[in-house]
């Protein structure tokens, strides 16, 4: 039987980013969606609901 892999949430990585931003342009939180797209998040990243 094949195995079904959870996708999971970037919580840690979020909580890294965060701790070294305090504030944000739009930019910066371009530049933070590519990079989780990069690390395999795509599907958190793509999608409006995703992005808030």
């Amino acid at each position: 039987m094949a195995k079904i892999i959870k996708k999971r949430f970037p919580k840690k990585e979020l909580n890294a980013w965060l701790r070294e931003h305090r504030s944000w342009d739009h930019s910066e939180w371009i530049d933070l969606l590519d990079n989780l797209s990069n690390q395999g998040f795509h599907e958190w990243c793509v999608s409006g609901a995703g992005q808030k």
